[in-house]
């Protein structure tokens, strides 16, 4: 697995998803957005809204992501469409801004509806972002966006997703040393510290 997911990330090739949630439950997400990348490049993308098991918008997250009670009343359960999103993370190494967040909330929803956490690695984003340009103020998704200049529409979840996946290819392109954990689920786990050490031990 481990030379797999190398393999994978050296060619650039992986997934990036982002969720919205309807409320401050995990297990509530509302929205799905997921992008696919290939080469760097992005060659696939899904999205939906989701319904979840217990249909309930709090106001503050409305007031993030905008998203009305009224429209989850038709939409998909996450799963009714676990065929469609499967793929994009079996086995995949999958890149999410704040990823302990996202999945979190992919686990939990599964859980919910009595359904299995498929196996796959994950990538931080924000992490990836700090070590790779510490010099920005903040690495929020929104402004590590403005920066580079990356089109966002915060908080839609497709728009996120796609974000996430351009500045995840930069980082991955940088000539920074990123060095992965294949110890736990999360690549980036412990990135930043291990990024400082090595630095420290090329100057001694």
């Amino acid at each position: 697995m481990q030379a797999t997911i190398t393999q994978a990330l050296a060619a650039l090739n992986f997934t990036a998803i982002d969720f919205e949630t309807a409320n401050e439950r995990r297990a509530s997400a509302c929205a799905v957005g997921v992008v696919r990348v290939q080469g760097g490049q992005i060659v696939e993308t899904f999205q939906t809204l989701l319904r979840p098991r217990e249909l309930r918008v709090d106001w503050r997250n409305y007031q993030v992501h905008g998203i009305a009670e009224a429209q989850l009343h038709d939409a998909p359960t996450i799963a009714d469409v676990w065929e469609d999103l499967l793929p994009y993370l079996h086995c995949q190494p999958v890149a999410a801004h704040n990823s302990a967040f996202d999945v979190s909330v992919l686990e939990h929803s599964l859980r919910d509806f009595g359904m299995p956490v498929p196996p796959f690695h994950c990538l931080c984003s924000v992490k990836l972002s700090k070590v790779a340009w510490p010099h920005l103020e903040r690495h929020k998704l929104d402004h590590v966006a403005a920066h580079f200049g990356i089109p966002l529409n915060h908080h839609d979840a497709l728009s996120d997703a796609r974000a996430c996946a351009e500045i995840t290819v930069r980082a991955l392109q940088s000539d920074t040393p990123l060095p992965l954990c294949f110890k736990q689920r999360e690549l980036t786990a412990g990135l930043a510290a291990r990024a400082a050490k090595m630095a420290y031990s090329r100057l001694v």
